[in-house]
């Protein structure tokens, strides 16, 4: 076998580390040179072609048609593989052109022209109703115009001081007709309201807890509630508003008597049996439980006797309160007026009472106990069922659970051995658009009681959390409406809505 013709002698010493040579071979004559493709078909141009850089950012809707494509050859690529220098001290001279700053005049719509006045500003008063489509009048010194009002606003445009007459304009404060509401909203919500009890200077704050952060309490109740008794005698319910049947409402001046929850016979039983118990009324648990939703002011009254612990309220603070949550609630600004705040909520308490009365017949059912624990009642008190429910609350130790004793109230017995609540909203000031005595007539009741709940979200609210803790089997709701909106005296039933109280909760 012949002798091998591999040259080894060129080969770096064992001495030396393993690896290439840090010598560059003589053959590499292109070494750090960058590469940059190119194509046969490339078209020649210029050396430095600035315009190319501009035509390839043009949208692609303007490079479809264009003879010469631009392809990524030649030149062309020679920015994606150019060296990595230091290039901090190289800039390009920017060729764009400046576009020209034009003043911009605003002018009006050009459906139903009318000349308006000569604005400050250089623009043109608005030509459709007050101030056009997109016309704003910083202030016109012209004729009087039309539709253009004092401080006012037509449909359209804006129209800040303005010194005509007006016909669509208002005169208030906020009359432009798309932010008016927005700006008397903020003013109404932003109002400091006076508190239901005044807080001495002296007096000691033993809690502070801010009612945005009740929202996120939540607790789960495993064991059903437990009825413990039932006093008293209730009236038939009478379904005859539910068919939706306009009728005169009477006036009623019966009553529901008040007892405080600390001078209940029964609770004070129960308080006797129980230690560390806690017991109030279904309406002040329902006032606690829907506190985020409150608007107005509102205290109870909480007495610590014998380790147990009783929740009031004050006497005289049951009133019903009206559009508590609506975006304009009514105001106490004009007290002579019924549709203030506080005559309104006279109304509404005096409407509930008669509307109890007018949806139950004379029959009668008795309860566990015909009899009531009070004092016996007057001719001038309805006839008024109460249900005692205990309520075990979970806590850190399971054997020792929280009791909370609760009195329900029953307005009226329906058949089925079925306890209901009956309760009433006011209409006071309808508009050709939401008058109950003809929308819910013809059948619009879902949008209208969805707006009730948003304008009465709280008090709508206290009605159901009362039925709940008090295991009812249904709320019933009527609409009432005023005869004449000028006379809070006379009113209507239009008709009256069950609630069935089907929540995912234990029974």
């Amino acid at each position: 076998m012949g002798k091998l013709s591999f040259d080894f002698s060129e080969l770096p010493g064992t001495a030396d580390p393993w690896g290439p040579s840090d010598k560059v071979p003589v053959t590499f004559q292109f070494n750090d040179v960058p590469y940059a493709p190119f194509s046969k078909t490339d078209k020649l141009g210029k050396v430095a072609d600035w315009q190319q850089a501009k035509e390839e950012d043009l949208p692609r809707r303007y490079q479809e048609r264009r003879r010469d494509q631009y392809h990524a050859y030649g030149a062309s690529a020679a920015k994606l593989f150019g060296a990595e220098a230091n290039e901090e001290d190289f800039s390009i001279v920017d060729t764009n052109t400046q576009p020209e700053s034009k003043q911009t005049v605003l002018r009006g719509g050009r459906r139903g022209q009318m000349r308006g006045g000569r604005a400050d500003n250089g623009g043109r008063g608005g030509r459709a109703r007050g101030g056009g489509a997109a016309g704003n009048v910083w202030r016109d010194n012209g004729r009087n115009e039309r539709y253009d009002g004092r401080s006012g606003n037509g449909r359209g445009g804006n129209n800040w001081n303005n010194r005509g007459n007006s016909r669509w304009g208002g005169r208030g404060r906020y009359n432009n007709s798309r932010y008016a509401s927005r700006y008397y909203n903020r003013e109404e919500q932003n109002k400091d309201r006076s508190p239901s009890v005044k807080v001495e200077s002296d007096w000691p704050l033993v809690s502070e807890i801010e009612l945005n952060k009740l929202t996120k309490l939540n607790l789960i109740v495993k064991k059903a509630a437990e009825t413990i008794s039932t006093y008293g005698t209730l009236n038939v319910y009478n379904k005859k508003f539910e068919l939706f049947r306009p009728e005169p409402m009477k006036q009623s001046k019966r009553s529901t008597p008040h007892h405080p929850a600390t001078k209940d016979p029964v609770l004070q039983k129960l308080a006797s049996q129980e230690e560390g118990g806690v017991f109030a009324t279904d309406s002040v648990l329902a006032q606690l439980m829907c506190a985020v939703r409150s608007a107005y002011s509102w205290d109870i009254i909480v007495t610590k006797r014998n380790g147990s612990i009783y929740f009031d309220r004050r006497p005289g603070t049951d009133r019903i309160e009206v559009d508590e949550n609506s975006q304009t609630p009514p105001t106490d600004e004009k007290k002579d007026s019924i549709d203030s705040a506080t005559n309104l909520s006279e109304e509404a308490t005096a409407v509930n009472r008669s509307f109890i009365a007018s949806s139950i017949t004379t029959a009668t059912h008795e309860l566990e106990h015909s009899e009531t624990p009070f004092e016996p009642n007057s001719k001038a008190s309805f006839n008024t069922g109460y249900k005692y429910v205990k309520y075990s609350l979970p806590t850190g130790d399971d054997e020792h659970p929280l009791n909370v004793f609760v009195r329900s109230q029953a307005d009226a017995y329906q058949a089925g051995d079925k306890l209901v609540s009956v309760n009433a909203l006011t209409q006071y000031n309808p508009s050709a658009s939401d008058d109950w005595k003809t929308k819910l007539v013809t059948g619009s009741r879902g949008v209208i009681f969805a707006s009730e709940l948003k304008k009465n979200n709280n008090r709508i609210a206290r009605w159901t959390a009362q039925a709940m803790l008090g295991d009812l089997d249904a709320l019933k709701i009527g609409f009432v409406s005023r005869k004449i909106p000028t006379n809070n005296t006379k009113h209507v039933v239009v008709g009256a809505l069950t609630l069935h109280l089907q929540f995912s909760l234990p029974r």
